[in-house]
């Protein structure tokens, strides 16, 4: 195959006598094809010469095959050879640490772990770890630091380390646990208890004040203090509780509509050029996340989710509004309430009718856990 071809186009000349030119000469040919006053064809570099020497309009249009590409990259080259060093360094840049976060709130030990990341180099303007390697240095790490680390974990976000560490917490021994009482967190009369360790000093339907102890961790042997523990147990109890709710019966909420739009856009210096999914509205809840954002780079990409509501508006009768005001006054005191707490009981005391507004006062009889621990702080007493 013979790649030292050329597409040349002579002005001037008709078919037929550019025909008779290249047999008369033996000259190789192919794809002769004449348009209007000219003709394009297809012939071997080497016998370029001989068509020029007598016909001065041959000129070339495209070299092809080995020519054609080396005529192409000798013009392109300069582009071609910058998008290749561009390519090159940014995926180098890519590699290289920016900056280190290490999330802990234990001064001391983000300290000593900042210590270790740059015994391994990991340290800003190096480059970055392999997975390998990471798993290596969080090993070695953890090993060498049982007693202050749980767990430690790095995350990687573009040209950032996330270092996130978990402190460990050792347990006293059970001879070691601080002895403490269980006390009242608040008004209440008790209902429920259960004493695992230390002395019951109430019972049920014994009406309490906040602080006042439940369960002791005293130890009492003929009215001597003989030892003191961490008491434990479990104490619930009636509370009481009175929430002031008002409705006005026109007001506006805002509903969602199910609808998000994506808005992928272009931040450069502040301003915003859209890429795709631009959305105008002031009834939008919006989040922002960053896509892309290296610190060479002049612009970074953003994405804002936009979650669609609309304005509602409610117009309520005295009636409604009292029933509206009830059922915000039961979510109110639902929802500072856990796992197996709940209303025992409930009266309107006070219902006050107003000429744009209602308003409503409820009284709450509650069942939930009242106990909290609290340090014993007195020394014990040896017994005679």
């Amino acid at each position: 195959m013979n790649t030292n071809l050329i597409l040349i186009k002579i002005d001037g000349y008709s078919y037929n006598e550019v025909v008779r030119f290249l047999l008369k000469r033996n000259i190789f040919y192919k794809d002769l094809t004449s348009k209007d006053n000219y003709v394009t064809l297809i012939i071997k570099l080497t016998d370029y010469k001989k068509v020029k020497r007598e016909i001065a309009s041959a000129k070339i249009i495209k070299y092809l095959g080995v020519n054609g590409f080396l005529s192409w990259f000798k013009r392109h080259c300069v582009i071609l050879l910058s998008f290749i060093l561009s390519y090159a360094v940014l995926l180098a840049l890519s590699n290289v640490i920016f900056d280190i976060e290490i999330v802990t709130s234990n001064q001391e030990l983000k300290r000593v772990i900042s210590l270790y990341l740059d015994d391994y180099n990991i340290k800003k303007y190096k480059f970055m770890k392999s997975s390998e390697e990471l798993n290596k240095i969080k090993e070695e790490i953890l090993s060498e630091n049982k007693d202050t680390l749980e767990w430690i974990e790095f995350e990687r976000t573009g040209t950032k380390y996330t270092i996130n560490l978990t402190e460990r917490i050792i347990n006293a021994k059970d001879g070691e646990k601080v002895p403490s009482d269980i006390v009242a967190s608040k008004d209440a009369t008790i209902l429920y208890m259960v004493t695992k360790s230390g002395t019951r000093i109430k019972d049920l339907n014994e009406v309490v004040k906040k602080g006042e102890v439940i369960i002791s961790g005293n130890i009492m042997k003929d009215e001597n203090l003989v030892e003191q523990v961490e008491a434990d147990g479990e104490v619930f109890g009636e509370t009481w509780y009175t929430v002031t709710t008002t409705v006005p019966y026109t007001h506006v909420e805002y509903e969602k509509t199910g609808t998000t739009i994506n808005h992928i856009y272009m931040n450069i210096f502040g301003k915003k050029i859209t890429l795709m999914g631009k959305y105008e509205t002031n009834e939008s809840m919006n989040t922002t996340t960053v896509l892309l954002d290296k610190p060479y780079l002049f612009f970074n990409i953003m994405k804002e989710q936009k979650e669609l509501y609309k304005y509602v508006t409610h117009n309520l009768s005295e009636e409604e509004a009292y029933e509206e005001a009830i059922k915000r006054s039961d979510k109110g005191v639902e929802d500072s309430l856990d796992y197996g707490e709940y209303i025992i009981d409930k009266k309107v005391l006070k219902k006050n009718v107003y000429s744009s507004k209602i308003e409503v006062e409820v009284f709450y009889k509650v069942y939930e856990s009242i106990g909290e621990k609290q340090e014993i702080i007195n020394e014990i007493v040896e017994g005679e």
